[in-house]
């Protein structure tokens, strides 16, 4: 597994214009520096008890507008299928909250 500087990207303020703005520029930094070419969002509820909130959307909106980039969005159904029908095993270092990263990464590069 890879050891990445960067771990984390925070939106500081989803309320300014400059806060959004950084947290875009960070995206477009991190994935050249990576050389990134495709990011995987996990799809939510729009409406419901499990909705994503607005945040979040936000977010997914500025990851699908970083340059050279594509995105895809994966069912969550897909991945649990996928989990159970084609992953052997998860590896062995990998830490509990990356597993749904980690999934959503192996679904696409083995389903395109």
């Amino acid at each position: 597994m890879l050891r990445l500087k960067t771990t984390r990207i925070e939106l500081a303020d989803d309320t300014s214009e400059a806060g959004l703005r950084a947290f875009q520029s960070a995206l477009h930094a991190f994935s050249r520096e990576h050389e990134i070419d495709t990011f995987v969002i996990k799809t939510r509820a729009k409406k419901g008890k499990i909705a994503g909130g607005a945040v979040s959307f936000k977010i997914e909106t500025l990851i699908q507008l970083v340059e050279n980039c594509d995105t895809k969005f994966v069912n969550p159904i897909a991945l649990s299928n996928f989990a159970k029908k084609k992953l052997e095993a998860y590896p062995e270092k990998l830490l509990v909250y990356l597993k749904n990263a980690f999934l959503a990464g192996a679904y696409v590069v083995t389903k395109g």
